[in-house]
């Protein structure tokens, strides 16, 4: 059983540097640290090849967004022939010893989940961090297993320190790099979930920076809106508005509503609303499977 970490970096030069010392940190039990570098121009391929040569580092040379770097590195952690894959973010800093905790409930064989997750924090390590929350599983025969091994069934969980079972990813669609960021996370581990299931293990902490509460979302309004209506298309849960384009179209227009009067440009405001709403009811995301992104593709792997 082997295990990668997968790390997506873009222009966090310090920060990536902490991300890769907490990781090589974590000893034997991490067999290999993927960078994938979303076109940084800050110095940052250039920290890892003079700091971390040990790491496997691919240069996508542009940025790709959080979605398509995770589409990577599932695709290199996959084709290299490792078992798990720890996804992680740049400015994500696992505690000492967080990976162990994640492998031993990853490696039962009686539950063979699609993905385990660590419990984010904030920098401290001591706070829950409320922007990564995980969506506990209501399926009661899931909360059994998942008790008796200390774990939570879940649902969905952030690529900030989620372990994922290379062995269901390999049957099914790479991370969806067209959502370029937000919400990939929560679509991919849905679909790991639905193979088998999700564990939340509290024993494997990552911190991860809070970051403040911005009611202007700028043009990164488009990716909320659109996003969320596709999550819609993709999934069908219980909740009402999955599988219901329409009434999650109209359940995000109330919440860009909410946010025009702090919104600095009105004109930004209003095309990014209207591109979210258009290309989420009319467009899906491209489906790409592994082996196809590397087939598809010229960019550069380089150590």
């Amino acid at each position: 059983m082997t295990v990668a970490a997968v790390v997506v970096s873009f222009n966090r030069r310090d920060l990536l540097r902490k991300c890769l010392a907490s990781l090589e940190a974590q000893g034997a039990s991490l067999d290999e640290i993927i960078v994938v570098d979303n076109g940084s121009t800050d110095g940052s391929p250039e920290v890892i090849r003079s700091e971390f040569p040990d790491a496997f580092l691919f240069e996508t040379g542009a940025n790709l967004g959080g979605a398509g770097g995770f589409a990577w590195g599932v695709e290199i952690a996959s084709e290299r022939g490792h078992d798990f894959a720890w996804l992680m973010d740049d400015d994500a800093e696992p505690a000492e010893h967080s990976l162990a905790p994640l492998l031993e409930v990853a490696s039962n064989a009686n539950l063979r989940p699609g993905f385990v997750a660590s419990r984010v924090t904030d920098e401290s390590g001591t706070q829950s961090n409320p922007g990564h929350p995980a969506v506990v599983d209501p399926d009661a025969q899931h909360q059994i297993a998942a008790s008796a091994e200390g774990c939570v069934a879940v649902t969905q969980a952030t690529f900030v320190g989620v372990l994922v079972n290379l062995e269901y990813a390999r049957k099914m669609a790479l991370p969806y790099a067209d959502f370029f960021i937000w919400f990939d996370d929560a679509e991919y581990t849905r679909r790991l979930a639905l193979q088998s299931l999700g564990l939340y293990v509290p024993a494997s902490i990552v911190r991860h920076p809070a970051k403040p509460a911005n009611p202007d979302m700028a043009g990164r309004l488009f990716y909320y809106v659109r996003n969320h209506i596709w999550l819609s298309k993709l999934y069908q849960g219980s909740d009402r508005f999955e599988g219901n384009a329409m009434l999650k179209a109209l359940r995000v227009l109330g919440f860009a509503l909410t946010i025009f009067a702090d919104s600095r440009s009105k004109k930004l405001w209003a095309t990014s609303l209207a591109r979210g709403l258009w290309e989420g009811l009319m467009r899906t995301p491209r489906r790409v499977m592994p082996g196809e992104l590397r087939a598809t593709s010229v960019a550069p792997v380089t150590r």
